[in-house]
């Protein structure tokens, strides 16, 4: 097992966590601590420690925590990754609860698992006095601060994130995290793109969501933090408008990005197949971009259609594995039509199959190998999908249904 420790000029807290650690009880030879310093101008001083500890670092590019971590995480040699903040000091048995929280949730498709946050007024306090009160001791001058009320309600709506839907990302924390190595590795770990305070642990827990991951909350993996929660500090609004407008970009849900937007990055990924008929593919396209935060790909055309040219959500061929590792829909069109409804709106129906027409599976339920969508009456004049009636001219269908 490793644990990934993401560091900025604070020896200080290095020196509290590196000593809790060393109190754990997960055997000290399998266990190895790699501190990935994020630009400090003097690289961390370790003390002796009874485990492996190694220091990496990077140029100071500003507040690069996800490059921080991933650099960190690559160095690393164990098949667990636990990434705790440099100003987090775990509660004995936090690593060995880690562990078997993460083996417990993982079903063969890889898990998540957060510990307990709490937070405490420690100022002051020097390590061997703090590490008392990690350990559930009183200790004079130490103050337990109010824990963040959001987790815990989110934590308890879910059952400690059993219940989990694809909403509740913002419930995972990088303060306190584990995940395996496959896990991470195959949803790429954190975004280095991702620059400034916040947002890198929901980008990374949304992404190996839809990848088909399990999440799991540990209560009994507790860490404190020395300070309140970042609700409890000033600036909050404008580090939390700057996590919002960058998770936008990403992440493709309306309680993320509201609509009316176009983004790179899609709600639904829609291939076209067999439209060689450009006025077939122009009203397909517009049907199934119909108040819904789509991207269509046509799979089997050498270009776009001159008429969809101008529109940034028309490509060709395939659509790009990381655009669709982050969408939360796949819909196939399999022949041209025409929707009634809007695709967002046929979609809450859930996965289902026109035969020979559309296909619309989730994108969670593919990777899982769990998709089995629902097959559906093209000839049922509920249903609002139906084949195109190529035989009518394009300027009679237009604005006008089928």
């Amino acid at each position: 097992m490793s644990v990934i420790v993401p560091y900025f000029e604070n020896q200080r807290g290095l020196d509290r966590l590196l000593a809790a650690l060393a109190q754990q009880d997960h055997p000290a030879e399998e266990l190895e601590v790699v501190v990935a310093d994020d630009g400090s101008a003097e690289a961390p001083a370790i003390p002796p420690v009874p485990f492996t500890c190694t220091v990496v670092r990077q140029e100071d590019r500003g507040f690069r925590a996800g490059a921080a971590r991933n650099l960190g995480a690559r160095t690393a040699r164990g098949d667990v990754l636990v990434f705790l903040d440099g100003d987090m000091i775990p509660e004995p048995g936090f690593v060995s609860a880690m562990l078997t929280g993460l083996t417990r949730a993982d079903d063969g498709h890889g898990a998540l698992a957060v510990g307990a946050r709490h937070h405490a007024a420690l100022d002051g306090l020097d390590v061997p006095a703090v590490l008392r009160w990690v350990a559930g001791e009183d200790v004079p001058g130490a103050r337990r601060l109010q824990d963040p009320v959001w987790l815990a309600d989110g934590y308890a709506r879910t059952a400690d994130l059993a219940d989990a839907g694809t909403e509740d990302f913002r419930l995972v924390i990088s303060a306190l995290l584990a995940m395996d190595r496959a896990l991470f590795e195959r949803c790429g770990g954190f975004d280095e793109t991702l620059v400034g305070y916040g947002g890198e642990d929901w980008d990374l827990a949304y992404r190996c969501w839809q990848a088909g991951a399990r999440f799991t909350h540990v209560p009994g993996a507790g860490a404190w933090h020395d300070g309140p929660d970042l609700a409890g500090r000033s600036a909050t609004r404008a580090v939390k408008d700057a996590e919002t407008l960058a998770l936008a970009r990403r992440i493709p849900l309306r309680s993320t990005r509201g609509s009316g937007v176009a983004f790179g990055q899609p709600w639904a990924v829609v291939q076209v197949h067999g439209h060689d008929d450009t006025a077939e593919a122009y009203l397909t396209a517009a049907h199934v971009l119909r108040d819904t935060d789509a991207g269509v790909w046509f799979v089997d055309r050498a270009e776009v259609p001159d008429a969809l040219a101008e529109d940034p959500r028309i490509r060709i061929g395939a659509p790009p594995q990381n655009v669709l590792d982050r969408a939360v829909v796949l819909a196939d069109v399999h022949a041209p039509l025409t929707l009634d409804v809007p695709l967002r709106r046929w979609s809450e129906r859930g996965e289902t199959h026109v035969p020979g027409l559309l296909t619309v599976r989730s994108v969670r339920a593919v990777n899982r190998a769990e998709s089995n969508p629902v097959d559906v009456d093209p000839d049922d004049p509920q249903v609002p999908v139906h084949a195109a009636d190529t035989a009518r001219r394009l300027e009679d269908r237009v604005g006008h249904g089928r």
